[in-house]
């Protein structure tokens, strides 16, 4: 497998829960592959943390409203589902879990 390829397996495997914004499970994922596929330094971060000697892990700072545009960020606004945090603030909460466990 190639290693364009291999990013995009490993952010499926990792991605979280989607955001409300997406319609599906499936749209998440194929959004995330798609954005670890082209993932490159010096670009807006990219669905996961790489670091020599260490395994991935899925990137909180991930932007995923990049591809967004402004009719349907207010679409989603209108319905209560435009959640640009809403990475970070799961990583928070599952932090905060582990804590208190």
């Amino acid at each position: 497998m190639s290693k364009r390829l291999d990013r995009a397996a490993t952010a499926a495997a990792l991605a979280p829960t989607a955001p409300p914004c997406f319609s599906s499970r499936g749209q998440w994922l194929e959004y995330v592959q798609a954005a670890a596929v082209d993932q490159r330094a010096g670009h807006l971060p990219g669905p996961l943390v790489l670091v020599a000697g260490e395994p991935a892990r899925f990137n909180p700072d991930f932007c995923v409203c990049a591809e967004c545009d402004d009719r349907y960020a207010a679409q989603m606004a209108h319905q209560g589902k435009c959640k640009p945090r809403y990475l970070i603030e799961l990583f928070a909460a599952q932090a905060a879990t582990k804590e208190t466990a």
